[in-house]
């Protein structure tokens, strides 16, 4: 059973992991952060000894699971910029946004994609009560939770065939498919042809079992090149080029300013560093542009 593997492999009594295992929901802390928009983001982060657990299952087991190309968030070797450069030559973009995405995936649709990868785990699943406990390990009660380290791969691992429906469809529309989490983008050159795409989408998600999303109509969005095109933050210019947003630049100059007369926290310090890192993986040029104003010195030092 997978709860001696886990038990062999962590050094853990068997008695003290089933403790933990069976009451997995109720070893969470909850707080809430605000959102960009307004608002605040409900987090739940597992406790210590159920984060080692989730770890475990996530090298051993959600590491295995499908995931399709087209799913460009938490993946390795892959950045949003890259995201961004999929729809960077095509004129309209559609953007759709899905409320609540972590905790719509349920542990229904955990135990479905399990099953569905029986032969590929069958030598960590032995069979139902195995695809139990992980679950009980993964959700917090019915659902995945924004906090867990396992929900990103399994979100991506749960959207598998949605993703390959809609990759599907979108070729044979000429559109660029692709999903960054919660948010899908379609993107083409021939005018006319995403208004009733989305509407097509919105039937799917209807009569779809697994998962069950909602749009979120409020951060639904058409775009094209008259006007700013944005794909997960990043602007994509009339010329053909992915560029930092213009507020973002205007507060990493401020930033840096502030850095400069010892106005800084350490906190906000180290966002700056996180913040600079970011934009050079994104915009070279404008850290560039930085330290031609600002100085060696100071990009150096953060």
């Amino acid at each position: 059973m997978i709860l001696d593997k886990i038990a062999s492999d962590l050094v853990l009594p068997r008695d003290y992991l089933l403790r933990v295992v069976w009451t997995a929901s109720h070893r969470y802390k909850t707080y809430t952060i605000p959102k960009r928009s307004g608002g605040a983001r409900i987090i739940n982060h597992p406790a210590r000894e159920l984060k080692l657990l989730q770890y475990w299952v996530l090298e051993n087991v959600c590491s295995r699971l499908k995931i399709h190309d087209a799913a460009t968030a938490y993946r390795n070797g892959r950045n949003i910029r890259d995201h961004a450069a999929i729809h960077l030559r095509q004129n309209y973009i559609l953007k759709v946004d899905f409320r609540d995405f972590f905790p719509s995936i349920r542990k229904n649709d955990v135990l479905r994609v399990l099953r569905e990868h029986v032969d590929v785990l069958k030598d960590s699943l032995e069979g139902e009560p195995d695809r139990d406990s992980v679950c009980r390990i993964l959700c917090r009660g019915e659902q995945l939770t924004i906090g867990a380290p396992t929900s990103p791969i399994l979100s991506n691992a749960v959207m598998f065939d949605f993703d390959t429906n809609w990759t599907k469809r979108s070729v044979e529309l000429g559109v660029v498919y692709s999903r960054y989490a919660d948010d899908v983008y379609f993107s083409t050159s021939t005018a006319n042809v995403l208004a009733p795409l989305l509407d097509e989408l919105r039937k799917d998600l209807h009569q779809r079992d697994s998962p069950r999303l909602q749009i979120n109509d409020e951060k639904t969005a058409f775009t094209s090149r008259k006007r700013r095109r944005l794909i997960t933050g990043l602007v994509l210019t009339p010329t053909f080029r992915i560029s930092l947003s213009r507020h973002r630049k205007r507060v990493m100059k401020s930033l840096v300013f502030s850095f400069l007369t010892d106005r800084l926290t350490k906190q906000q310090t180290d966002s700056l560093r996180g913040l600079i890192a970011y934009a050079r993986s994104v915009e070279p040029s404008f850290v560039e542009s930085l330290r031609r104003k600002y100085g060696e010195r100071v990009i150096t030092l953060l």
